[in-house]
Parts: C-alpha cells; structure tokens; sequence
C-alpha cells in the first residue's frame, strides 16, 4: 500500500472515531440567543465547529477530501447548461500542510453533463488546470482556467474557513449589521483575489452531551464575496446538513443550496443530492503533456 494510500486509511479512520454524534435540534426554535464572535479567530473557529470540520481532541481539522453530487445550472463556456449529471470531487492540504508527491493542492475535479451534451471533466490541482475525456484519462492543457478554478475550490464554506486560517494576520474581522464577517485574501497563487465572508451568528443546532449539558452551534457562512480582476463573485450557501448516504452519516454539514453570481449574473444554482465526507481517495495527478505546457 502506498504511503499515500496509508495517510488517507488512517486519517478516516480517526475522523470516523472521533466524529461528534450527530447533531440535533435542527431549527433555531428554543435556542439561545445569538452570541456573534467578537473577533477573526472566533469566528472562524465557531465556523468550522458548525461545520464538523474539527475532530478529535484536539479539534484539528479533519476535512481534508470530500466529494459531491448536485443538480441545477451552472455556465459551461458561457453557455447555460441545465444539468444531467454532476459529480466534484474536492482535496484541501493536509493538516501538517505537505502537499502530497502524487497531487498538489488544492485540487478539484469537476465532472458534469449537460442536458444534450457531452461529459465535461474540468481538473485544476495546484497551480495546474487541464481537461479529461475520462477522469484522469486524455487530458488537454487548460491553464487559462487556473486561477478561475482554484477560487471555485476555496468559494467552498470548507475552503474559505481554511484559506482565512492560512491567511493569519491578513484575516480582518468586522461587524456588519449584526453580523460576523472576514475579509481575507485566497492563498497563492490566487493571493490577489480577496474574499469576504458573512456568518450567520444564530445557533442553528445543538448536541446533548453525555453530561446533559446542551452544546450548541452557530456561524455558518452564508454569504462570500470574492473580488478578483475587476470581478465581483457572490456566492450563498443555505440548508447546511449531512448529507451523506443514510448508512453512512459523518456529521460534517455541507449546505444543499449554493448559487453564485458573478457581476451580477447567474453562473450556478446548485441543489446537492448527496455527499461523501469520510475523506475519500480523491487525486489528480498531473499529467506529463500539462507539466511541460505550464513550463513554456
């Protein structure tokens, strides 16, 4: 088995070990009254606490791949493409940060269908972005798309959480009519784009511990702005849950709901109908033909 191979049994196994159990409590009725963090690191840490993205102990980030299946539209070429078939498949840098000998990070692979037209498998890891025939078969060079797709990857509530961790400092925190946001710019080499987010500070679910002690959470993103070149991207996100298979629940909350508009036009309106969170094997190794054309 491969060292890679290894990390990633390991790591789900202790993410299946130390999840939380499942939230209950769904709704805001008879919760507590908002409680808005009062600066960048509690409002982040509130955020990815929501969100089931700290396991263990130690509270250290176990989201590290994850994969999603969605209906609706998205804008393919510029083009409005009602959608057959959508499947992402998402990989964040591991806790310690190393990038992996087999994919740089992040990385995305975006396979989809159009009503009426043929599979698309849109790949970006690193600072590479190519397209597949199959996945991870017959790659053409799309280095253009670089940048545009890795801040696809990091507009997800578990990418902004982390790349505004990664930003440290540079993480500005404000209140905004009563509500958290940070302001923060992506990881390179995106790092001149410039992303907002708004967290919503109502508990939104809560968990009973052993003790009988109510737990309760809050901040979940619902609203990211993203300025990059001249473009303004405004992504929200609604109805956070698990939405992994019935047998298989991981107790880490993606929203179904997630539209973006860019410049005030519709890119994508995205209901998702299934998620897969235990950190699945999610790679892209980037092909020799796309190496050599991102050297010239």
């Amino acid at each position: 088995m491969s060292t890679q191979a290894i990390f990633l049994t390991l790591l789900l196994l202790i993410t299946t070990l130390s999840v939380r159990p499942l939230a209950q409590g769904q709704g805001t009725q008879g919760m507590p009254a908002p409680e808005p963090a009062k600066d960048a690191e509690s409002a982040l840490y509130k955020a990815a606490d929501a969100i089931g993205m700290l396991r263990g102990p130690q509270e250290r980030d176990g989201i590290v791949t994850f994969e999603y299946w969605a209906t609706g539209t998205v804008d393919a070429g510029g083009k409005p493409c009602q959608l057959k078939e959508y499947r992402a498949s998402v990989r964040y840098p591991a806790p310690d940060r190393r990038e992996t000998p087999i994919t740089p990070v992040p990385g995305m692979r975006v396979d989809y269908t159009c009503e009426g037209g043929p599979r698309q498998i849109e790949v970006v890891a690193g600072e590479f972005a190519w397209n597949e025939k199959t996945p991870g078969m017959g790659a053409t060079p799309a280095q253009q798309a670089v940048q545009e797709r890795l801040i696809r990857v990091w507009s997800l509530p578990q990418g902004l959480i982390k790349a505004a961790r990664l930003a440290g400092a540079s993480a500005k925190f404000a209140m905004e009519g009563g509500k958290p946001t940070v302001t923060f710019p992506l990881p390179a080499p995106v790092q001149a784009a410039t992303a907002k987010i708004t967290l919503d500070p109502a508990n939104f679910l809560y968990h009973t511990m052993p003790t009988g002690v109510r737990r309760y959470f809050s901040h979940r993103i619902e609203r990211a702005e993203v300025q990059f070149n001249g473009a303004k991207t405004v992504t929200t996100y609604a109805d956070y849950s698990d939405w992994n298979d019935s047998d298989y629940k991981s107790d880490a909350l993606t929203p179904k709901r997630i539209t973006q508009e860019r410049n005030g036009a519709r890119v994508a309106d995205l209901t998702i109908s299934r998620t897969q969170t235990y950190n699945p094997y999610v790679v892209m190794p980037v092909p020799e033909n796309v190496r050599k054309t991102a050297a010239r």
